[in-house]
């Protein structure tokens, strides 16, 4: 009897473990298109042309940046009210040099001799010009000659504080590639948040914020996570304008990618956490639900991984070490060159990642500066 009831609690164990798996990648999407379908709105838009600025903090970046300024004059907007301005972030190459270099009329150079991290060269930048459009990418982030135009469009609405786009990675061979399962589920999230006006992050590589809603933030602080969560919080929308895309080469190892998502859950937890009340106190309940349900349910859903093969361990320790097994072969099959395999093994060691950023978050870790993104 005792053996049974145990027995019972451990499938009730299972199936909350199946629910908190499922939640963030099934069932949040589910309740998120019907929100959105009678939540959302459309937005007006113009072919108004306000003056911007796109900010851009750059460490040791002598390889890529005159690339950067290229694509500056390849974006088709008035001359007049575009400009780039990059920050160098304690560069010890040559990248200031390379902009002196330049010349460029329309690109401004802020020297900040010792590093000190991107979100406080962002800050400077931004105290330092006057634009009515703030625009944030980065130095390896190419924007398509429309992107500008794309973003400011639904500006002309004065509820949307910040409009986001969105990046595409290209192969070495130019050609963009195939977009798997896990992106096109985070774009489609993505649409249907911006639909509703409670956009769970922009897009770091390419965004716009009206130039008056900026505000100093500190240094571990995370532009691209805060500000929609400042936007929101302060009765505008954050928007994404899926049509407004930045494109950057394919490059980053697996092992390069664990640390990045590592670093980031570790930065975004912290964050999301110091929003809650603040949030909460304004009653913004919507963007609430789509922080928790995109951002928080999926940086634990590791832990419900593991409490639920424990629970399978518990009722049959012969199924607990097949679900082993089958996920070691999975990894074999995928460092075998396996295509098929390439989706669990990512899905596995992408929430092993968060994991370890959340023990960093709550063992006080932060980070202020990190190497660039390669690509």
């Amino acid at each position: 009897m005792r053996n049974a009831r145990m027995k019972s609690r451990m499938l009730w164990v299972l199936a909350a473990a199946t629910f908190g798996l499922l939640y963030p990648y099934a069932i949040y999407p589910v309740l998120l298109a019907a929100v959105s379908r009678f939540r959302g709105r459309a937005v007006a838009t113009s072919n108004a042309t306000p003056s911007v600025a796109i900010l851009v903090s750059a460490f040791n970046e002598e390889t890529r940046i005159l690339d950067k300024i290229a694509n500056f004059d390849a974006i088709d907007y008035p001359a007049g009210k575009l400009d780039l301005w990059i920050g160098t972030d304690g560069s010890t190459d040559r990248t200031a040099d390379l902009i002196r270099q330049r010349a460029h009329p329309r690109v401004h150079l802020l020297e900040c001799p010792t590093r000190r991290g991107k979100t406080l060269v962002l800050n400077d930048l931004a105290r330092a010009v006057q634009a009515e459009v703030l625009m944030f990418s980065d130095t390896n982030a190419f924007f398509r000659p429309d992107a500008v135009r794309r973003l400011v469009e639904p500006m002309s609405d004065s509820r949307v504080g910040l409009v986001s786009g969105r990046t595409v990675i290209r192969t070495g061979t130019g050609n963009v590639e195939v977009e798997g399962a896990y992106y096109r589920l985070e774009s489609w999230l993505k649409a249907r948040e911006g639909d509703c006006g409670w956009l769970a992050g922009a897009d770091g590589a390419i965004y716009a914020l009206r130039g008056g809603l900026y505000q100093d933030l500190p240094a571990a602080w995370i532009n691209d996570l805060i500000h929609p969560c400042i936007v929101v919080g302060l009765g505008l929308e954050a928007r994404l304008n899926p049509l407004a895309v930045s494109e950057e080469s394919a490059g980053e190892r697996a092992g390069q990618e664990f640390d990045r998502q590592t670093r980031i859950t570790a930065q975004s937890s912290y964050l999301l956490a110091s929003q809650i009340l603040g949030l909460a106190s304004k009653g913004k309940w919507g963007m609430l639900w789509v922080l928790l349900s995109h951002k928080w349910m999926r940086w634990i859903a590791g832990l419900w991984i593991l409490i639920g093969w424990l629970a399978i361990v518990w009722m049959s320790p012969i199924l607990g070490a097949a679900a082993l097994a089958a996920i070691l072969a999975l990894v074999l099959a995928w460092r075998g060159g396996l295509r098929a395999a390439a989706l669990p093994v990512y899905f596995l060691l992408i929430h092993i990642a968060y994991l370890r950023g959340l023990g960093k978050a709550i063992t006080g870790e932060r980070y202020v500066t990190w190497s660039p993104r390669s690509g």
